[in-house]
């Protein structure tokens, strides 16, 4: 009897089979772990970020915005849609729309953005890196909740000169295959 899996069963199953592959950082390349800790420490040196950003939404829609990372928090204000705000720190997510009075909360264990707001950030452990990819000027990273690969996953794009990196994109895939693209456009 075949059986034809589901687009989200298929996602699921990758992800278990990366996770497989490359449990923490464990079985990386030493390319791979460099890289690693690359990005861990371009996150624990930071104290505070600013970013232009431009999101393509579900809907077809587009918004833009100023991005902010500090330590533990995340926030994304947008100017398009006018007014309307995400932010995430404290264990939860919360985005509110002013143009039609919405209010969204949920806890940051339902989305692998809390990956990046842990105080230090660490790429091991509890956080699968579940791919490394390189090319000119750029890196890629993506990562997993070690023990929970199903609630998605959290892509980091870097742009890589000299060996000084700059965050150029997030890619969030959460645990609905909701798929969630910040290009950074430049500094604010």
């Amino acid at each position: 009897m075949t059986r034809v899996l589901s687009r989200r069963a298929a996602l699921l199953a990758g992800l278990a089979l990366a996770a497989c592959a490359r449990s923490g950082t464990g079985l990386l390349s030493g390319e791979d772990q460099r890289d690693v800790a690359r990005v861990e420490a371009y996150f624990n040196g930071l104290t505070s970020l600013r970013l232009l950003f431009e999101q393509a939404f579900i809907d077809g829609g587009h918004g833009s915005g100023v991005m902010s990372y500090a330590p533990g928090r995340f926030r994304l204000d947008y100017t398009v849609p006018r007014g309307m705000t995400l932010v995430a720190g404290d264990g939860h997510l919360v985005l509110t729309n002013p143009q039609n009075g919405a209010v969204t909360r949920m806890g940051l264990s339902h989305t692998p953005l809390g990956l990046l707001l842990a105080r230090p950030v660490r790429l091991s452990g509890g956080v699968t890196v579940t791919s490394v990819k390189r090319g000119p000027g750029m890196l890629q990273m993506s990562l997993a909740k070690t023990d929970r690969m199903s609630d998605g996953l959290l892509t980091l794009q870097f742009g890589d000169a000299g060996g000084v990196l700059t965050l150029s994109g997030i890619v969030l895939v959460d645990d609905r295959q909701h798929v969630t693209t910040l290009r950074i456009e430049d500094v604010a």
